[in-house]
């Protein structure tokens, strides 16, 4: 796994310009990242990027 449980992401730009989640699982479907506190979906390792602040 390339994202640790709890690492902030950002999530891809074409859909979700500026929002940064938390990893919060991951599985076979993909990485689950909650976003906007209460949003949670799943992404493929390659849509996500490290947060730097």
């Amino acid at each position: 796994m390339k994202y640790k449980i709890g690492q902030l992401v950002s999530l891809p730009e074409t859909r979700y310009k500026g929002i940064i989640g938390t990893v919060i699982a991951e599985n076979k479907v993909g990485i689950l990242v909650r976003f906007n506190g209460i949003q949670e979906l799943y992404f493929k390792e390659e849509e996500l990027k490290a947060y730097k602040k």
